[in-house]
């Protein structure tokens, strides 16, 4: 049974006007490649995603999914504090389009994110040399960030980020960014934690309007599906 949490005061018609019906800009969004039936394959995600951080620390996985049969997971670096890992993919994209981006994350309760270590979901446009259009990121112009997955997010249910942005004059490509970060405990120590993602998507709405912007992500739209 699916129970839905709509938060911000957003009423039904959201769905319908941030598009749900457009085609997802993103490939293997659902994490179903390579195959992880046998067990956890490490340096994911797999392309045309492109991973950073320690290869170690984010993995292919089938031991959670919220569609399909596999997810991505991703752990803390553990490197330093700061540190982030996860993986990117871009798309081509229009100026004075929105793109919306939504995915869902799930921590377990065995394996619960501690300490100010946090998970968000980015929307990042770039020109055509591949840079942020603009020449730097700048948060809500080039850059745009879903609410952060974090310690106080919901334990053992999917829960779904959404983010939204309107891409400036000179964006070629709009990058989507899954990351989970290591900001470690208020004594600066290492601490765990895990993050489940699955069905990345990005799409692109036409005609922008005032409400459909800011129902579609710019608030951090967040709702959740309780496991079966």
């Amino acid at each position: 049974m699916k129970t839905f949490l709509a938060v911000a005061g957003l009423a039904l018609g959201v769905a319908f006007a941030c598009g749900s019906a457009e085609a997802n800009l993103l490939t293997n969004g659902s994490f179903e490649a390579p195959d992880a039936s046998g067990g956890d394959v490490s340096n994911g995600p797999a392309a045309p995603w492109v991973g950073f951080g320690d290869p170690n620390v984010r993995f292919t996985t089938a031991t959670e999914s919220f569609d399909g049969d596999q997810s991505l997971k991703t752990f803390g670096p553990f490197g330093f504090i700061g540190d982030g890992a996860g993986g990117l993919q871009s798309a081509p994209a229009t100026p004075g389009t929105v793109y919306v981006g939504e995915i869902y994350a799930l921590q377990q309760s065995a394996d619960a994110l501690q300490g100010g270590n946090f998970g968000v979901y980015k929307l990042e446009f770039l020109d055509a040399g591949g840079g942020f259009v603009g020449g730097s990121p700048i948060l809500g112009f080039n850059v745009f960030e879903s609410n952060p997955f974090n310690a106080m997010s919901p334990l053992d249910e999917w829960t779904l980020l959404g983010v939204g942005g309107l891409a400036p004059a000179g964006t070629a490509s709009v990058q989507a960014v899954i990351v989970q970060v290591q900001l470690g405990d208020a004594t600066g120590g290492i601490v765990g934690g895990a993050i489940f993602w699955d069905a990345a998507t990005v799409i692109a709405i036409p005609e922008p309007s005032s409400f459909a912007l800011a129902a579609c992500g710019l608030a951090g739209v967040v709702a959740r599906r309780r496991r079966a």
